[in-house]
């Protein structure tokens, strides 16, 4: 098994000759100086699979950035976004695509969809389609912890409780699924009662917290560098905040709680008022080949919902149970579902409740 998604040599040499292949295409002229704009995370799309688009058609990508699904959702919410592609998932898909806000799939330009297992494309809906998928965990740096973490109690109830050391993250979903998980609840439960104990538990905790950032953006700012220690952080970020540290050695690693996870599926959606659709669909076509999404996994070491894809991944990295969690641990993660507007609300106070609190100390 890799560790740290340390990338072999092998798949170094791929990679290169793969962005030398696409180097060395002519470029399409009929697109020449257009912009596609994409709304998504930070360091979510690799810099090869970019390069290679550009090579190929002569379209400039440009990439607007969130750091959590509300500010997402504000920026979609707006009438004049000019967002071409947007990183979504089921739930804000569904709800803006009932709003009219995001085009349903024209499947019949999307050739390359079948390479996407049932399992994804419905994890995604009617209005988007599968990107990467993985796990909610604990990134910790191995260098400053005595232990590695095994629970979410590890990060929920910290041994140094009155030591800020620990990044969490603003997205009012993905905060509290580890708090409902310890509590034995469901991330999709609307009791009142249960989210009342889970704010209690992130309440407590909070004297530990650095501060409520994805934790990429927290670092990359350069802010908490000597302190942060372990953050609530996604499959795959560790080896981002290995390269933002510039640290020796690694030392960021990435764990999946005892208790179970969040099994998470990004999506990626067209918006109605898109400039340019056909051109929109042709990049998600292009994102779904093979050969490219191998590619885009592989670099960004998160794993990839296209079967083809997979296959052309080295054994190593298919291996890799920070990136192919095992069967146990999918046993024991669970979905985000569909639920009433007035429980995402609910949650959304919750949240701003808890970082309002922190802050003003």
């Amino acid at each position: 098994m890799l560790h740290n998604n340390k990338k072999p040599a092998l798949w170094r040499a791929r990679t290169l000759l793969l962005i030398l292949v696409g180097l060395l295409s002519p470029t399409t002229s009929l697109h020449a100086g257009e912009t596609l704009t994409l709304l998504t995370w930070e360091e979510y799309l690799s810099e090869a699979v970019i390069e290679r688009w550009q090579a190929e058609t002569g379209v400039e990508i440009r990439q607007v950035y969130f750091d959590s699904g509300d500010k997402r959702d504000e920026i979609l919410a707006k009438p004049d976004h000019q967002i071409d592609i947007a990183l979504t998932e089921l739930i804000s898909s569904t709800r803006f695509g009932a709003r009219g806000l995001l085009q349903p799939l024209d499947e019949p330009s999307l050739a390359k969809l079948h390479r996407a297992a049932p399992r994804w494309r419905d994890s995604c809906g009617r209005y988007s389609v599968p990107y990467l998928w993985g796990t909610l965990g604990i990134a910790y740096r191995s260098d400053r912890l005595d232990f590695v973490p095994h629970s979410w109690a590890d990060l929920l109830k910290p041994a140094r409780p009155d030591e800020p050391h620990i990044i969490m993250m603003e997205d009012h979903e993905d905060i509290l699924a580890s708090p409902l998980i310890l509590l034995k609840h469901s991330i999709n439960t609307s009791d009142n009662d249960e989210l009342k104990a889970a704010f209690e538990l992130l309440v407590s905790q909070s004297e530990a917290v650095l501060t409520y950032e994805y934790a990429i953006t927290a670092l990359r700012s350069q802010r908490h560098l000597d302190r942060a220690d372990m953050a609530l952080a996604y499959s795959g970020d560790q080896q981002v905040l290995n390269q933002v540290e510039g640290v020796q050695g690694e030392p960021w690693r990435y764990v999946v709680p005892e208790e179970g996870t969040l099994l998470w599926v990004d999506c990626l959606s067209v918006p109605s008022i898109a400039r340019n659709k056909p051109l929109a669909y042709r990049f998600l076509n292009f994102l779904n080949r093979p050969d490219i999404a191998a590619l885009n996994a592989a670099e960004l070491g998160v794993a990839t919902p296209n079967a083809a894809a997979q296959a052309l991944l080295p054994e190593e990295i298919r291996a890799d149970l920070t990136i192919y969690p095992a069967d146990d641990v999918l046993a024991r993660s669970q979905v985000y579902e569909m639920r009433p507007l007035e429980a995402t609300q609910t949650r959304r106070r919750i949240i701003s409740a808890l970082i309002n609190a922190h802050d003003a100390r």
